[in-house]
């Protein structure tokens, strides 16, 4: 067969595709792109010019990860190739968002490194009246019910004009969590927030150990086993409710907590 310009020796073929001979056997043994012609006597193996653009749409399908069987079905072409594109849009768009998952994660560790591990230290919490919305959640979604009743409370505070600058915002729970989780959030400016015409609490006061957490939520109960290991070892007991104050939203990572725990002398 003599090459007219619109055969072309696989040599000549890699070079104008801009991918090595290598790659074109590879297509050719999982029959993605045979060879036009072969040559029974002398085995040289010729494709046409035609043949280029499915090998542009090979290669960058393989460099996207999808498989010899799907770009099968898409060189098919018709109803097939749509739906194999539509899948492989979906398989990508699934691991762009693991990858941006496993970035965060990587942002998080990055984050860690910088902040010295929280260490427990005993304070005095002053008597205070806050503003406060109580919930009532089951256990696997207390951390959602926080973060939505705090944007009820705020919704509500700014509604009635009582939204106080340099807002903060926190968490009144049970020491020792249930299924059921009762509690209530609040706004707080560092001292007592007007209440009127809205539910308030009296936040509880005394003597109290104190740790800032900065990390993952997944990372709160090692904080809270430190401040609770520091209460331990100087003779209290934790009782009560403890307070989590949020100097950061709670959708936030690093977080950014400080956890009070109200003691008493233990006994004996």
């Amino acid at each position: 067969m003599v090459n007219d310009g619109e055969w072309l020796l696989i040599a000549e073929f890699a070079r104008r595709c801009r991918l090595p001979v290598s790659t074109l056997r590879y297509y050719d043994r999982v029959h993605l792109l045979p060879p036009a012609s072969v040559d029974t006597v002398t085995g040289y193996r010729r494709y046409h010019v035609g043949q280029l653009p499915a090998a542009a749409t090979i290669a960058r399908l393989r460099a996207a990860g999808t498989s010899p069987e799907v770009i099968a079905r898409i060189l098919r072409g018709g109803l097939a190739a749509a739906s194999a594109l539509a899948d492989e849009r979906r398989r990508l768009s699934e691991e762009i968002t693991e990858r941006t998952r496993s970035l965060a994660y990587l942002d998080e560790l990055s984050e860690l490194a910088s902040f010295e591990p929280g260490v427990p230290h005993r304070i005095e919490l002053p008597p205070m009246r806050v503003p406060a919305l109580g919930f009532s959640a089951d256990f696997p979604a207390l951390t959602t019910t926080v973060i939505r009743s705090i944007a009820t409370l705020r919704t509500e505070l700014r509604r009635r004009r009582q939204l106080p600058p340099q807002v903060g915002w926190g968490a009144l729970l049970p020491l020792d969590l249930e299924e059921r989780v009762d509690g209530h959030v609040f706004a707080c400016n560092g001292s007592a927030v007007p209440t009127d015409g809205l539910a308030g609490i009296a936040l509880p006061f005394g003597p109290a150990f104190e740790i800032a957490h900065a990390g993952s939520h997944d990372g709160l109960s090692s904080s809270y086993n430190r401040v609770l290991t520091a209460v331990r070892d100087d003779g209290f007991r934790p009782v009560g409710s403890v307070i989590e104050h949020y100097s950061s939203p709670l959708q936030d990572c690093p977080l950014r907590v400080r956890i009070q725990v109200l003691v008493d002398l233990a006994d004996g």
